[in-house]
């Protein structure tokens, strides 16, 4: 072999390491990028939820009342306490509060006063007369003023149940004055069927009969 040939041999078989060693190294690198691919974990998306509200979260978030608020430089001021109602019975004589009609025809109205006096020594007024039920009704005047010693007048009126039908009643009336406890009167009694009264004897019968005949 010649001196030319032999330095062509070398440099071939160096140009092939060289390709050797390159396309060694690219498939290393492919390794590489395969492994990494392999190896990585898939990124988990985040949720976010909302944290749901509790009833009594809510209810700290509302203002606080009045009365549960501290008190800093002043007095609050408490809510007025109701009226204290004086006794009726200290106050008004009633006529009539536990009123007796006795025996009245079923189905038919009666009535009856109720009086109120003023006892005291203050002016009085009538301010309601509200009945049991709706077979009762009250004749007054609603406000009524009336000063010590007067009297004033209620009358109850009955519808007297229904007709043809007797039986025993109770009713009640709830009776108010400004300033004082209420006053509940009461009547009773009992209804009794009305007979149905016989058909009169017709009279026209006997028009209707031939007449005789006119004797000549």
């Amino acid at each position: 072999m010649t001196a030319t040939s032999f330095a062509q041999t070398e440099k071939k078989a160096a140009e092939t390491k060289v390709t050797e060693a390159k396309v060694a190294s690219k498939k290393e690198v492919k390794k590489g990028k395969i492994s990494s691919k392999k190896d990585a974990k898939p990124v988990q998306s985040m949720d976010v939820k909302a944290t749901p509200v509790v009833a009594n979260e809510v209810e700290a978030l509302k203002p606080a009342k009045l009365e549960d608020a501290p008190v800093q430089g002043g007095q609050v001021t408490p809510p007025p306490a109701p009226p204290v109602l004086l006794d009726n019975s200290k106050a008004f004589e009633f006529k009539n509060d536990a009123y007796d009609f006795g025996k009245i025809p079923a189905g038919k109205p009666a009535k009856y006063e109720l009086f109120i006096k003023n006892i005291s020594k203050e002016t009085a007024e009538l301010t309601l007369v509200q009945p049991g039920c709706g077979c009762t009704t009250p004749e007054y005047k609603q406000g009524e003023k009336f000063a010590p010693g007067e009297t004033v007048k209620v009358t109850l009126g009955y519808n007297g149940g229904a007709p043809g039908n007797g039986s025993p009643f109770s009713k009640s009336v709830t009776v108010t004055l400004k300033g004082y406890t209420p006053k509940v009167v009461s009547f009773r009694g009992e209804t009794y069927a009305v007979p149905t009264e016989s058909a009169p004897a017709n009279k026209t019968m006997e028009a209707l009969k031939p007449a005789e005949e006119t004797k000549h």
